[in-house]
């Protein structure tokens, strides 16, 4: 049990450092891992079910009573951070189309399922970060295709019905059945409940590993590219969470609220756009998401001690 509880303490305590370097192992010996390219859906639908499981009924609670804290995240998330993306893509990577479509596809997707572990780090408001994020996975299967339809779908053919069901299948129906095991088979939560963020963070590194492994070649054959990207990608992330944490402190929210609201903002769930970016667009296309994996977790980590230390536990 002590070795299983340091496992747990290991990988997702420094999770962002993992995926630094098995994305790195991937890139290296791609062959190794080409395999899991064919289980990238069920892996994302594990991680949304694991989810599921654990949204506790109070989250559901506080939409009503909060709603207009929920209300601020989920329209900034989908307008300014979506709208950034959409800017940047088009302003700095017109000349590389699948690599634009990508890019605007990371900033469009629900919000990471990391961003509920930063909000904790951070001393903010969890169950304000949860109840965002159920909101996200509701919308998204319809917001997430429209935005692609109308942004890059005159560029890249976009086949709308077929993106919004495989969102319905690995997006929407896990969180929900995570929800109805919760509800009507609770004993199993319990046991399974200290294995859900381990089983979920080790999942997310299968998923960098299958996307690195599959696309090494066109990584290798866009290199020059990939500091204009990098740089792109940082602004697509730090942007939207100091500005919205400033509009935040504007409106007369808590400052544990604005922590919840600025990883929402933020943090994107990338690992689904890599998987939609290889079945929709082209493997090329899920490059832009694996780096705003690396760097979302990454920044999303240090941004949430740096704020936890310097706040009050709740």
């Amino acid at each position: 049990m002590k070795l299983l509880t340091w496992i747990n303490y290991a990988v997702t305590t420094y999770l962002p450092a993992w995926i630094v370097v098995f994305a790195f192992i991937a890139y290296l010996v791609p062959w190794w891992f080409e395999p899991l390219t064919n289980w990238t859906g069920f892996m994302l639908g594990l991680i949304l079910f694991l989810m599921g499981m654990t949204i506790p009924p109070s989250s559901i609670r506080y939409v009503f009573r909060h709603p207009k804290l929920v209300f601020t995240g989920v329209v900034f998330k989908w307008t300014f951070t979506v709208l950034l993306s959409v800017g940047l893509g088009l302003v700095f990577l017109d000349q590389h189309p699948d690599v634009m479509a990508g890019f605007i596809l990371a900033g469009s997707v629900p919000s990471a399922t990391a961003a509920s572990l930063y909000t904790f780090i951070s001393h903010g408001t969890v169950v304000l970060s949860i109840t965002m994020s159920v909101v996200d996975t509701f919308i998204s299967p319809i917001l997430t295709p429209l935005i692609m339809e109308t942004a890059v779908g005159h560029l890249i053919p976009i086949d709308y019905i077929s993106l919004v069901i495989q969102m319905m299948m690995i997006v929407l129906l896990p969180v929900l059945a995570g929800m109805a095991v919760q509800k009507y088979l609770p004993s199993w939560v319990e046991v399974l409940r200290p294995a859900v963020r381990l089983c979920s963070s080790t999942t997310l590194i299968a998923i960098v590993l299958a996307v690195v492994a599959g696309s090494k070649m066109l990584i290798q054959e866009n290199l020059s590219l990939l500091p204009l990207l990098i740089l792109a990608t940082l602004v697509q992330i730090l942007l939207p969470m100091c500005l919205v944490y400033v509009v935040i402190k504007n409106l007369g929210a808590s400052p544990s609220d604005g922590r919840a609201i600025l990883f929402e903002a933020g943090l994107c769930n990338t690992a689904l756009a890599a998987i939609l970016a290889m079945e929709h667009i082209s493997l090329l296309a899920a490059v832009p998401a694996v780096i705003n994996t690396v760097l979302n977790l990454s920044l999303g980590a240090w941004m949430a001690h740096q704020l936890g230390k310097n706040s009050p536990k709740k």
